[in-house]
């Protein structure tokens, strides 16, 4: 028999053991959900024979004639843009306007611009006291009756602008009194999304994330980032809470609601370029109550891999079952499907299995996928874009066509070029099939006089035949999305793109350019967060 103290000390160390152990990285996590009584969907969804198989039937022999790019306008200014460009009538005539941000970030200067559709004129600029790089988002904040612009970006800028005028609603730092405390440091906003208006002012909400430090190193401890509602009205931070397990977000959050009988969703990532971190699911009520440790781990980081979950998901129902899901790319290389009814995994894709053969030992993706009709089924499909080598050395990129249904890789294409904007679809050609495209660029090192140059190709690929275009290149390096609409209502697709000198943001240019096809019913994914800018099919 053994002695007290014996026992004691056993015991002391199996606590510590459970204490230090690690945290378990999904099942702790899961949590019950309410379900609609739905049936359960078939498996794959579409079922030869069914009645959503080959509903979108074309002819791969069929000549592709790839559309024409016709320049209609072109803005030049000073600064960058990486913020992607976000279409809003703002004035009232039936055209729709552009709104982006812009700035330098090591300037600690910006400004968000809004020019006219029809001819490019600037309609206004407002300043900010640092770069703003998220994609505008709009709603009446004072009851004018004309929308207004929220937009954030780095050094805590945060800002709501009258649309009319261009004049400063609010600021987040002077709503808020500055922005850092002894125990909270408030660093980049990423592209937000309004909710149901939480303090009782009439007047929708603003719920962002914020984290994120520019200042540290790679392998550099960071600060963790923050999940949190703002006051459409004011500015006024309404409620945070810091991410479940202390680590960065650079992702903007996707507010959802799977299901018309289902509970809304915020969806948020963790983790950077150099640490680890998962992709959340969370409720606008948790977030509230400042506590999203309860928070559901849908996709956890790959053992002994620094990387996280950077760029927002997309979600679409791939499983038939009336419930949305969650396609999410990841920084490690993967791209994760995932059941909305359950969570569970529906399929996922090793991106280095495809790219180059399989000889990319990093694979990494900044862009969301985008969402369309790439086979003959009408279950949505998936495109990718990841670029190759670690950060923050890109040599080359590889691009994917997924079948949303089963996950098989239906085309892939390998390139010279990198690239960090997201893929658009829409279908260009009335085929019923809808088209991909893609912003990819490069840069050449000059050494004799130490500057790189810049270039982006315009690219299009139709699913149907497989046909891959070129559509125009240009000079300059393009981050921004572009965004597809049919801007003054003719009939035809327009496409907003941005370009600018680089880094150092000597100057910009924002231009419309005319394609001169048809434009379909409706765009599938036609901008960085959908057609929508909510990030939902």
């Amino acid at each position: 028999m053994r002695s007290t103290s014996a026992w004691l000390v056993v015991s002391i160390i199996s606590i510590l053991i459970f204490a230090l152990a690690p945290e378990p990285i999904l099942e702790h996590q899961r949590e019950e959900r309410t379900v609609p009584d739905l049936p359960i969907p078939p498996s794959p969804p579409c079922p030869e024979g069914s009645e959503c198989a080959q509903v979108r039937t074309c002819d791969p022999t069929s000549e592709f004639s790839p559309p024409i790019l016709n320049q209609e306008w072109n803005v030049n200014g000073s600064f960058r843009i990486f913020s992607s460009p976000n279409l809003v009538d703002l004035n009232k005539d039936g055209i729709l306007d552009i709104v982006s941000g812009m700035g330098v970030e090591e300037d600690d200067v910006g400004g968000v611009i809004a020019l006219d559709g029809k001819n490019g004129s600037h309609l206004w600029q407002s300043n900010a006291s640092g770069e703003l790089f998220a994609t505008a988002q709009f709603k009446d904040l004072n009851n004018d009756g004309h929308e207004d612009v929220v937009l954030g970006g780095r050094s805590h800028q945060l800002l709501a602008v009258d649309g009319i005028t261009g004049e400063t609603i609010w600021t987040f730092d002077e709503a808020n009194n500055g922005t850092n405390n002894d125990s909270i440091k408030w660093f980049q906003f990423y592209t937000g999304q309004f909710i149901p208006d939480r303090n009782g002012d009439g007047i929708e909400d603003w719920l962002t994330s914020n984290g994120g430090d520019p200042y540290k190193l790679p392998g550099e401890p960071r600060s963790n980032g923050f999940m949190m509602i703002i006051s459409g009205a004011t500015g006024q931070i309404l409620s945070y809470a810091p991410t479940p397990d202390n680590r960065e977000t650079y992702m903007s959050p996707i507010v959802y609601q799977p299901h018309p009988e289902m509970d809304i969703e915020i969806i948020y990532g963790t983790g950077g370029e150099t640490f680890n971190g998962s992709l959340w699911s969370t409720s606008i009520e948790a977030i509230e109550s400042g506590d999203i440790s309860n928070s559901i781990r849908l996709i956890e980081p790959k053992e002994g891999v620094e990387k996280g979950v950077m760029a927002p998901p997309v979600i679409v129902d791939i499983t038939n079952d009336g419930i949305l899901d969650i396609v999410a790319p990841t920084f490690d290389g993967r791209v994760v499907a995932i059941d909305g009814r359950n969570y569970s995994k529906i399929w996922t894709i090793e991106v280095r299995d495809h790219a180059f053969d399989g000889n990319s030992p990093d694979i990494e993706s900044y862009a969301s996928p985008a969402i369309g009709y790439f086979t003959d089924d009408a279950i949505p499909d998936v495109f990718v874009h990841f670029v190759i080598g670690a950060f923050p050395d890109y040599s080359s990129s590889t691009s994917l066509m997924i079948d949303g249904g089963t996950g098989d890789v239906l085309w892939k294409n390998d390139s010279t070029h990198s690239g960090f904007t997201s893929p658009l679809a829409a279908d260009m050609n009335g085929d019923g099939r809808d088209e991909i495209l893609m912003i990819r660029g490069g840069g050449q090192m000059f050494e004799a006089i130490g500057e790189f140059s810049f270039y982006h190709d315009i690219e299009i690929l139709d699913s149907c035949t497989l046909s891959h275009e070129l559509l125009i290149q240009r000079d300059q390096m393009s981050i921004g999305t572009p965004t597809l609409a049919d801007i003054d209502g003719d009939g035809l697709l327009d496409l907003i793109t941005t370009d600018t000198s680089g880094y150092s943001g000597a100057s910009y240019s924002i231009i419309r350019w005319s394609l001169g096809v048809e434009s379909p019913d409706s765009i599938s994914w036609g901008s960085y967060l959908g057609t929508n800018n909510d990030g939902i099919f």
